[in-house]
């Protein structure tokens, strides 16, 4: 077609003016200026590179063998060109945009194969380019439909900065778009929003005064995504996330209550036996079967002891004043010459303490069997104050039957009390534990 006079000159301004208003309600953020010039409209446009789905760049060196490349992780956009062009006043009916500059930030693409690409998309009955050529460029459509391989000199300089743009502009996103949380039932911006490790997202007050208050409560197992699905699972939160969401005074109680638990869960720990000290001590990480794994050193007192009596270190090869040294002792007759002999090698005092010690603990096991039941899943001795007999153990949520002590399925801890033959059958608030053992 060809221009007609001022008519022409015209009716393009006018398709101009509608292009890019056109092009700024569908890319807002691309459209940087439009200014008019002594030879047409110059725009500028900033386009990203958007990658959907998402996938991974190689970066190869010009000068090494493509076994030494580099691969991103996967990338849902790349750095953005910045186009300078010019609308000549007869585009888009006679002549064609008018491209001064195209650059690709971080320089990841040749700019000047896709200048060519770009400039044999215009067409003599074509109503307007620009739309196409954003779609074409953020769209990625320049590209290899599946691996993206990039030749530069230095990889290593350009992949974190992919990575690091990548990030960006994924935290950018997130920041304006809304969501709803699961918590509170209302929509918030990305900006006022956590998004956990395991990709569910909540607001950040909900999540604050949730994981707080279970942190304060001392229950770190609840600190974790409240997202029905990872309850089930008991998926908890690791550090990252929870100093994300809590204050500092909290994250310092979670890892103290969280160090605390796993010493608890430790069978082979065992408290400093100096009494102004009572620190705990867990076993050795590599297990020994020899009397070197009686050595236990305290972190914070330095103390060495044996952990099976508690005393001083007395070395891998000599026996230690254990439980069947003290009944031993307490089944000879006052005056015995083995009595005496052990009296006089070992001091009579600490032997007289040794044996109120036994006593104690003899008395506790007595009280322990009669009123308690082993958790089955741990260890730990639960004792019953009222209620049923379907019992959670607080320390590793196992699920078991406080009258025969048989572990429970946690999606149907019922169903061992309604069946018929089993000794706990119609017993779910029976108080006469031994009426089935």
């Amino acid at each position: 077609m060809l221009c007609d006079g001022n008519e022409c000159i015209e009716e393009c301004a006018i398709m101009q003016e509608q292009e890019w208003e056109v092009l700024k309600s569908i890319y807002p953020d691309v459209c940087i200026s439009n200014n008019a010039g002594p030879f047409g409209r110059t725009i500028k446009l900033e386009i990203p590179v958007e990658l959907s789905p998402a996938r991974s760049v190689t970066i190869a060196s010009s000068a090494s063998p493509p076994s030494q490349s580099h691969a991103t992780r996967p990338l849902t956009v790349l750095p953005p060109f910045l186009v300078a062009l010019i609308l000549p006043p007869n585009y888009p009916l006679c002549a064609s945009p008018c491209i001064t500059s195209l650059t690709c930030t971080h320089g990841w693409y040749s700019s000047s194969d896709l200048e060519m690409q770009l400039a044999g998309m215009w067409t003599h009955d074509s109503q307007g380019v620009l739309y196409a050529w954003v779609a074409f460029i953020s769209g990625a459509e320049f590209l290899e439909s599946r691996d993206i391989t990039i030749i530069k000199p230095s990889p290593l300089t350009l992949l974190p900065l992919l990575e690091s743009y990548n990030t960006h502009a994924q935290d950018t996103a997130f920041a304006e778009t809304s969501f709803p949380c699961a918590v509170c039932l209302s929509a918030r911006k990305g900006r006022d929003c956590i998004r956990l490790g395991c990709t569910h997202i909540f607001c950040h007050s909900c999540l604050s005064d949730f994981w707080g208050s279970c942190i304060r409560e001392g229950d770190i197992g609840r600190v974790g995504c409240p997202d029905p699905a990872c309850v089930k699972t008991g998926h908890e939160a690791g550090e990252e996330d929870i100093a994300r969401v809590v204050e500092e005074e909290e994250v310092k109680r979670w890892k103290w209550l969280r160090e605390k638990r796993v010493l608890e869960r430790d069978p082979g720990m065992v408290h400093c036996p100096i009494t102004s000290c009572q620190t705990a001590v867990p076993s050795p990480e590599e297990e020994d079967e020899s009397g070197w794994a009686r050595l236990r050193t305290c972190p914070r007192c330095e103390y060495v002891f044996c952990a099976s009596c508690r005393r001083t270190w007395h070395g891998p090869i000599v026996e230690c004043m254990t439980e069947s040294f003290v009944m031993e002792y307490m089944g000879l007759a006052e005056g015995d010459g083995r009595r005496v002999e052990i009296e006089r090698r070992w001091g009579k005092k600490n032997v007289e303490r040794l044996v109120l010690k036994y006593e104690e603990e003899r008395k506790n096991r007595e009280w322990i069997s009669r009123s308690c039941m082993e958790c089955p899943g741990c260890g730990v001795q639960v004792e019953k104050s009222a209620g049923c007999n379907h019992m959670t153990c607080i320390k590793c949520k196992q699920h078991f039957c406080y009258l025969c002590g048989e572990k429970l399925s946690a999606s149907e801890p019922y169903k061992h009390f309604n069946t018929i033959g089993k000794n706990c059958f119609e017993k779910l608030f029976d108080s006469n534990r031994w009426s089935v053992q």
